[in-house]
């Protein structure tokens, strides 16, 4: 069975984009051609590849196609620039990649940028907890991602990158008023604390190492789903929580904030996983990731 590039060029783009309409807008074509395409893509295989919903999402088996439509686009952009087409002639590329919120605001802006100073392909970031990228790299909807899974998923190769140090941190008035007696269960049960979203899980972690307890934190909490928000609201006063030490180090080193308890750190290992495809450009996006990654905790041998 041979399948239409054009067709998996617009799966692809309904898939990234959300919608038919700005799919259409991508691949400057009209809605209705997406449509079309979708249709026929969707009859020639015998299956179901996108749901109609918004936004947008693939199938179990559109998610295969998805992979394989973007894995094509930078095999097809690998393959002309070899045989030395300029980038006029070339075709768009641009690399899924999920990066967790908080690397996506501390070190990897600069691979980012070392990547774009080594070619045009550019960068679809997708951000999401470092727990749950490897589900984007599984589902095909990105070919990369910083993650923390240390085991690799189908079809991709794996870096160990180092460790993310996290610190617990509150205000020194906060502090006094919460923790004077100790960082005790009982303590950690009452003060108020700062949580990324629902599948941020680190402050419980946290207080369940500390206590040596296995029961859930149940403390007043504030649900802030910013990163600069968050550290603000600590700042502020408002609770204590995990913040990296990139982000928080010279409040620390002010005194504007304090270490709930003195060097209980929290370090969490970070992977870059990525397609096996022996594509130029993937190669180039691992090498900045590699060197931008050189910041993070390395474990002592």
């Amino acid at each position: 069975m041979r399948i239409d590039h054009a067709q998996l060029r617009a799966l692809a783009a309904v898939i990234r984009e959300g919608s038919f309409e700005r799919a259409a807008l991508a691949l400057n074509v009209t809605a209705s051609a997406v449509s079309q395409r979708i249709k026929a893509l969707e009859e020639r295989v015998g299956k179901l590849l996108v749901r109609r919903t918004t936004p947008t999402e693939a199938t179990a088996e559109g998610q295969v196609l998805v992979r394989l439509a973007e894995q094509t686009a930078l095999l097809e952009r690998d393959a002309f620039e070899r045989i030395g087409l300029s980038d006029a002639d070339l075709p768009r590329a641009s690399i899924p990649v999920a990066v967790n919120h908080d690397s996506m605001e501390t070190w990897f802006p600069e691979a980012a940028l070392a990547f774009a100073r080594l070619g045009s392909t550019t960068l679809d970031l997708h951000t999401e907890d470092q727990d749950h990228t490897a589900a984007l790299l599984r589902q095909g909807a990105v070919l990369g991602a910083v993650t923390t899974l240390s085991e690799p998923v189908q079809g991709c190769q794996i870096h160990a990158l180092g460790s993310m140090r996290y610190a617990a941190t509150c205000t020194p008035e906060f502090h006094a008023r919460h923790f004077a007696r100790g960082v005790t269960a009982q303590a950690l049960a009452q003060a108020p604390v700062l949580v990324f979203n629902r599948k941020d899980d680190l402050q419980a972690r946290y207080a369940q190492r500390l206590t040596g307890s296995q029961q859930p934190l149940q403390a007043p909490t504030w649900w802030i789903p910013s990163t600069r928000a968050f550290v603000h609201a600590n700042l502020g006063g408002l609770g204590w929580t995990m913040n990296p030490l990139p982000l928080v180090r010279r409040h620390l080193d002010s005194g504007r904030l304090v270490y709930v308890k003195a060097r209980a750190w929290e370090d969490i290992p970070l992977y870059w996983q990525h397609w096996k495809g022996e594509v130029a450009s993937m190669a180039l996006l691992t090498r900045a990731i590699l060197q931008a990654s050189s910041t993070l905790i390395r474990r002592r041998r």
